[in-house]
Parts: C-alpha cells; sequence; structure tokens
C-alpha cells in the first residue's frame, strides 16, 4: 500500500491510498480520482515528506497511546460504513434516479432551463470532468465494500 498526499484543480489537498503507484496512474487517467471538497477530477499528486521509521521513532510509538481512529478493518470502520450506508439510502430515497441522462439534466438545472429537484445518475468521467469544468456542482457516493459483492 502506498499513501499519496493528492490535489485538485481548485487546491484542495487530501489524502488516499492506493495499492501501488501504477494504480493512482490508472485511476487518475481513467477519472475514478474526485476530490472530496469540489469532486474535480483533476488531481495530481502533491509534494510529501517520506515516512521514515527510526528505531528512536518506533520506540515511542510503542510507548504512547494507541491512536483514536481505527486502522481499515478495525472497529470503527464498521460504524463508518454504516453511516455511509445509511447516508446513501437517504440519498436514494429523496432523489429521482435520471441514470445516464444525469450530466444532462444537472447542467439544465444549473443553467436554469429546467425546475430544480433532487436527482442522481451516472456519467462518464469525461461527462464529470464537463461538468466540473461548467461549474456545475454535483457529488459522487461512495461505493461500500459490500456494493461491488
Amino acid at each position: 500500500m502506498i499513501k499519496y498526499l493528492l490535489g485538485c484543480a481548485s487546491g484542495h489537498e487530501f489524502e488516499s491510498w492506493f495499492r501501488a503507484g501504477a494504480d493512482f496512474d490508472a485511476q487518475s487517467r481513467s477519472g475514478e480520482i474526485a476530490c472530496p471538497y469540489c469532486g474535480s477530477i483533476e488531481i495530481s499528486k502533491q509534494p510529501m515528506a517520506p515516512s521514515v521509521v527510526t528505531k528512536r521513532a518506533k520506540a515511542a510509538a510503542q510507548t504512547t497511546e494507541a491512536p483514536v481512529s481505527a486502522p481499515a478493518g478495525g472497529a470503527g470502520s464498521s460504524d463508518v460504513r454504516e453511516a455511509l450506508r445509511v447516508f446513501t439510502q437517504k440519498v436514494i430515497a429523496n432523489t429521482e434516479d435520471v441514470g445516464t441522462r444525469f450530466a444532462d439534466e444537472a447542467r439544465k438545472m444549473h443553467f436554469g432551463e429546467i425546475e430544480e429537484r433532487h436527482i442522481r445518475g451516472s456519467s462518464t468521467p469525461e461527462e464529470a470532468r464537463e461538468l466540473v469544468e461548467d461549474g456545475v456542482p454535483f457529488g459522487i457516493l461512495p461505493t461500500l465494500p459490500e456494493d461491488l459483492n
């Protein structure tokens, strides 16, 4: 696993983990990585200091308290998954599914061509990029591990 500090075209910074460096490159090229703050898919790696573990740092880590946040797969991760599941269910219950027409419908509402309403749907990475360029606000629902089964 490798952690990168990433940045979007709007200047937001965030961290993300990847199985390998090539995974970041592939996901970035296909538009699969989006800024969690603004949805931009123009993402690049940012400079970051390497994490070097010395004997002194290792000894200090063993004598300090356990971190507050739970590691992936730990007790806290089920709470986060449940919160994301509830959030996703609320979005689905309170929005109209416009399917693959999402980008067109969102753009029409943004520019006042049709009445605003709460919608959800799907778009291609290119359509998402164009929405960002047009200043159309939208979000991306997280995919939970069980959604992939």
